[in-house]
């Protein structure tokens, strides 16, 4: 390696040694659920999934109405 490359190879090493510290940290903590009770923290998240459901709904139906509102009716040939 030249003198160019190899500060920046040094630095590139040393964020995603970070980020790789950061995400096991992360992900550590987030598996750590010690005082937390499984079954309120599943119905919160089935009632987030149920909204969410309900609203991706909601705009897909908005956006088909709309789509098929401005769609013309079809008008047969004059002879």
């Amino acid at each position: 390696m030249n003198h160019f490359l190899l500060p920046m190879s040094v630095r590139t090493h040393a964020v995603c040694t970070g980020v790789r510290t950061k995400l096991r940290r992360t992900w550590d903590e987030r598996n750590d659920e010690t005082g937390l009770d499984e079954a309120v923290t599943k119905m919160i998240w089935l009632a987030v999934g149920i909204g969410v459901a309900v609203a991706a709904t909601t705009f897909f139906i908005t956006v088909f109405d709309n789509a098929q509102a401005n769609v013309p009716d079809p008008v047969a040939p004059t002879p």
